[in-house]
């Protein structure tokens, strides 16, 4: 159990999830180019890139530094395994402490988050203790070294989901100003987290307004932790831009919230990979979340955990097949989070 009674206040397992996650973008990479307005449509263009030779996961983003409000993330991954793009919100005492203790931010985020998630995670995931001793090591050591992170907390905005490797996936969210940080804890196959090695961004947004409106949805979707993934009709071939609205969020048993996620099939009714499919977005287990989804599943994005009322607008070209709504939980199809759909001709 997570050592609740360490803090002043209870520490939400939500926010322990953003921990989780944060803790991937470890590998702090630095880019010497200035950061870059947003384009005049208000879209960012991400690259997800593999550099081979250092073996890294990296993030480029044709801008650094937008304006507040609506922001479409347009993600490109260039690399041969799936990616996503977490956005989080760093609290204003987090960005005190960086700049009390005279480091950057993502340094800062990195020693006191990313690193020791990693190094806790290392003896579990090998079988060396248990997940109940995983997670109390994991929550002293964010404690010691980044006790901002659970209070007041870093909050999970969304930002494009889970995208097979060499397409490109776009969503959209909204930004108030503030420094974020964006990350991808997809795993390599030697079970490290892809944020600890290169895949993490710092994100300024500005005092200004980008007053650029929010999308025109052609379906509503929402979410939660007692209804599941709810459609309000069915998807049609062609453009479609859904209204993602989380209606509340909880901690489930691997320390995440819910999120959204779409993939094409090959065959709906092929239970063992859907079985397969879910086993593996669960990060806890050995093989999980290491390079790309099982079988012929293809992601195709999504949105990434939100905190509840939050909304984004997830834009896809769909082809005729078959496809499935699948949430990032254990066990999604026992909370209404899997859900299979085929799209005609």
């Amino acid at each position: 159990m997570i050592p609740i009674k360490l803090l002043t206040r209870p520490i939400n397992q939500f926010v322990i999830f953003t921990l989780f996650f944060v803790l991937l973008f470890a590998g702090c990479v630095e880019n010497n180019e200035e950061a870059t307005n947003t384009d005049i449509d208000g879209v960012i263009e991400v690259t997800a890139m593999h550099d081979h030779v250092e073996n890294l996961h990296l993030f480029e983003l044709s801008s650094k530094e937008i304006p507040s409000g609506w922001t479409t993330f347009q993600f490109n991954n260039a690399s041969p395994v799936d990616h996503f793009f977490l956005i989080y919100r760093v609290p204003d005492e987090g960005i005190e402490a960086a700049h009390a203790a005279g480091e950057p931010l993502l340094d800062h985020w990195f020693q006191g988050v990313t690193e020791p998630f990693q190094l806790e995670f290392n003896p579990f995931v090998k079988g060396d203790i248990d997940y109940g001793e995983f997670t109390d090591n994991l929550v002293g050591a964010i404690l010691e070294r980044a006790p901002w992170f659970f209070d007041p907390g870093a909050a999970a905005m969304g930002g494009p989901g889970f995208t097979a490797a060499w397409a490109t996936s776009k969503t959209t969210v909204h930004l108030p100003p503030g420094e974020y940080v964006v990350e991808c804890y997809v795993k390599d196959e030697n079970e490290v987290f892809h944020s600890y090695i290169g895949m993490l961004e710092q994100l300024t947004v500005t005092g200004e307004d980008s007053e650029i409106e929010k999308p025109v949805p052609t379906s509503r979707m929402t979410i939660s932790s007692t209804n599941g993934i709810q459609l309000n009709e069915e998807l049609h071939a062609g453009n479609n831009i859904i209204e993602i609205i989380f209606e509340d969020q909880v901690s489930y048993a691997h320390l995440l919230g819910h999120n959204v996620q779409l993939a094409k099939l090959a065959d709906k009714n092929d239970e063992e990979l859907l079985s397969e499919l879910a086993a593996w977005m669960d990060w806890r287990h050995p093989g999980s979340l290491v390079d790309r989804a099982p079988g012929e599943a293809e992601f195709l994005g999504g949105t990434m955990e939100m905190t509840e009322g939050a909304t984004a607008y997830f834009h896809i070209d769909l082809e005729p097949g078959d496809y499935v709504w699948i949430a990032e939980i254990p066990d999604p199809a026992d909370h209404d989070m899997l859900k299979t759909f085929t799209v005609g001709n």
